[in-house]
C-alpha cells in the first residue's frame, strides 16, 4: 500500500468547468509574466533567492482575460495597478465619470437657482476643468484659477487666506451655499463649517465623496492618504462639528473589494477582507507591495492552488517566494510531479541535494526502499543512504528465515556503497561473507559478534535491532 506524505492530502480535482479552465488559464498567465519580471539568485547553500527586476510592472497583469471574470475582480485589479503607478486620482475620475450626466441632471431639477450648483458638482466628480470653466461663466475668476491650478499646484491655503478675505470684505455672506462650498472644496475643507452651517460633502455620493477627499484632500506634492477621509468616521472625536461632518457625509460600502484594496494600500489595512480578494492579487501583491502585511497563509493558498491544477514546477516557482520556503519547495519536489529536472537544476537553480532527497523521499512513499537506497547513493548521500539500508533494506531479508540467497542479497547491497566509506557498513559486509563461506572458526564469530555488538546507539532503533540480533544468530548458529 502507497503511504502519502502530508501534503498530498490536498485534494485535486479535474478540470471540468469553465470556471476552473478560466481558473487554470488565469493562473498560468500570471506565473508567466511573473518569470518574466522576476529572477532566481543561485545560492550555493540552499535554494536560491528570488528577485524583482527593477523595471517590473504590476500593470502586465491586468490582461484582457480578466475581463472573463466578474465586474469587481476587473475594478480591484485596476485599481491596484493605479496605485501601483501611482494614477489613483485619475481612476477615480473615471471611476464616478458614468453618473455625472445624471447628477446634473438631478442637481438643475433641485438647485438650478444656486449659479454654482453645475460648478460644485463637476468638482464632486473630479472634473477640474469643466469647474473652472462654470466658475468662469459665472464671473469668479479667482474661484476658476484656483481650481484649475489645483491638480498640479498646492492652492489649498491660497484659497483659504482668500476666504478669510472675502469674510473680512462682507462677500462671503451673500454667497451662494454651492459657491461657498465650491471655494471649501478647493481650500481642502470638506467638512463641516460651523460658520454656514453646512457640510461641504452632504447629499454627495460615498464614492464621490471618498473622491474628493483624495483630489482636494491632500496636497497636490504629496502622496494620497486617506487619513483626512477616516479621521470623519472616527468615534473617539467627539466635539459637535465633527458629529455633524460624520452625520452628513456618505458611509462607504465596508463590503466593496476595490474600496478594501484602497484602505489597505492609502489607509486602514484592518478594513481589508483578504479572504474575499482574486487570490493572484493576494500573491503578486507580496511581491511588488512587500511593505503591505500580508498573512503568509495567504501566500501558501496560492501555491496549493497551482498544485490542484497540476503545475508542479510553477508551484515551486511561486514557493520560492515563500518567507520561508525550504518546507513548502521540499514537499512539492517530493511528489515527483515535475517533469523537467534540468529546468529545475539550471534554471530555478534547485541544489542537487534537495532533488536527490525528494525521490528517494518519493520512493519511500511508494515502500520501494530499494529504489531509495539506490537514488541516494547515485546523489553521493551516504549518511541517509546508509541509514536506509540498516533500516529498511537489509531487516527486510532478515524477518524470515535467513539462507544464502537473502545473505547475497544483502552482501550486494552492501558492495553497493562505496568501499571504505564507513566502517560499520564494511563490518556488516565481512560478516555477510563469512556466513556464506565453509570456513567458520569460533574466534573469527566471537570477533563479528562483538563488533555487531559495538554499534553506535544512534543507528540503533525497532528495525535494527532486530537486523544485528539476527545477524548474531546467524553468526553464532
Amino acid at each position: 500500500k502507497k503511504r502519502s506524505h502530508p501534503s498530498t492530502s490536498m485534494m485535486k480535482s479535474g478540470i471540468v468547468d469553465s470556471k476552473s479552465q478560466l481558473l487554470e488559464q488565469r493562473s498560468h498567465q500570471v506565473m508567466t509574466l511573473l518569470q518574466q519580471q522576476t529572477k532566481l539568485i543561485a545560492n550555493a547553500n540552499g535554494l536560491p533567492t528570488p528577485h524583482l527586476d527593477a523595471d517590473a510592472d504590476l500593470s502586465v497583469y491586468n490582461t484582457p482575460l480578466l475581463k472573463k471574470f466578474s465586474v469587481d475582480v476587473n475594478l480591484i485589479w485596476s485599481l491596484a495597478v493605479a496605485l501601483y503607478k501611482g494614477t489613483v486620482q485619475t481612476w477615480f475620475r473615471e471611476l464616478v465619470s458614468p453618473g455625472l450626466t445624471s447628477q446634473l441632471d438631478v442637481i438643475r431639477r433641485q438647485s438650478g437657482s444656486d449659479q454654482f450648483a453645475c460648478a460644485f458638482t463637476y468638482l464632486s466628480f473630479g472634473q477640474r476643468d469643466l469647474a473652472s470653466e462654470e466658475a468662469k461663466k459665472n464671473k469668479d475668476f479667482q474661484l476658476a484659477m484656483y481650481i484649475s491650478h489645483s491638480e498640479f499646484k498646492n492652492v489649498k491655503y491660497l484659497a483659504q487666506d482668500h476666504i478669510h478675505t472675502l469674510t473680512a470684505q462682507g462677500q462671503w455672506q451673500d454667497m451662494s451655499s454651492f459657491h461657498k462650498r465650491c471655494w471649501y472644496a478647493v481650500a481642502g475643507q470638506l467638512g463641516y463649517s460651523d460658520t454656514d452651517k453646512l457640510t461641504v460633502t452632504e447629499r454627495v455620493s460615498w464614492q464621490c465623496t471618498l473622491g474628493m477627499y483624495l483630489w482636494y484632500g491632500n496636497e497636490a506634492d504629496e502622496t494620497p492618504s486617506l487619513e483626512r477621509y477616516n479621521r470623519t468616521f472616527d468615534e473617539s472625536v467627539a466635539n459637535i462639528h465633527h458629529l455633524k461632518t460624520t452625520k452628513y457625509t456618505a458611509s462607504p460600502d465596508l463590503s466593496c473589494l476595490w474600496y478594501q484594496l484602497l484602505q489597505w494600500w492609502l489607509g486602514d489595512a484592518s478594513v481589508a477582507q483578504i479572504d474575499a480578494w482574486p487570490l493572484d492579487l493576494v500573491w503578486l501583491l507580496n511581491i511588488y507591495k512587500p511593505s503591505g502585511s500580508i498573512d503568509s497563509s495567504y501566500l501558501l493558498k496560492w501555491v496549493e492552488q497551482l498544485e490542484r491544477i497540476d503545475q508542479a514546477e510553477l508551484a515551486i516557482y511561486a514557493a520560492l517566494f515563500l518567507p520561508e520556503p525550504q518546507q513548502r519547495v521540499n514537499d512539492i519536489l517530493r511528489q515527483c510531479e515535475w517533469t523537467d529536472e534540468d529546468k529545475l537544476l539550471n534554471v530555478y537553480h534547485i541544489p542537487s541535494k534537495n532533488l536527490c532527497l525528494a525521490k528517494a523521499l518519493h520512493a519511500h512513499d511508494e515502500w520501494d526502499f530499494i529504489e531509495e537506497y539506490k537514488i541516494l547513493l547515485e546523489g553521493a548521500l551516504y549518511e541517509q543512504a546508509k541509514m536506509n539500508l540498516l533500516c529498511f533494506v537489509l531487516p527486510v531479508y532478515f524477518k524470515c528465515k535467513v539462507d544464502d540467497t537473502s545473505i547475497e542479497k544483502c552482501l550486494s547491497y552492501t558492495k553497493a556503497y562505496p568501499k571504505g566509506q564507513d566502517e560499520l557498513i564494511q563490518h556488516i559486509q565481512n560478516t555477510l561473507t563469512y556466513l556464506l563461506t565453509n570456513d567458520k572458526n569460533a574466534e573469527t564469530s566471537q570477533m563479528l559478534v562483538e563488533k555487531l555488538k559495538q554499534v553506535p546507539s544512534k543507528y540503533r532503533g525497532r528495525h535494527t535491532e532486530e537486523l544485528f540480533k539476527n545477524l548474531i544468530e546467524a553468526v553464532l548458529f
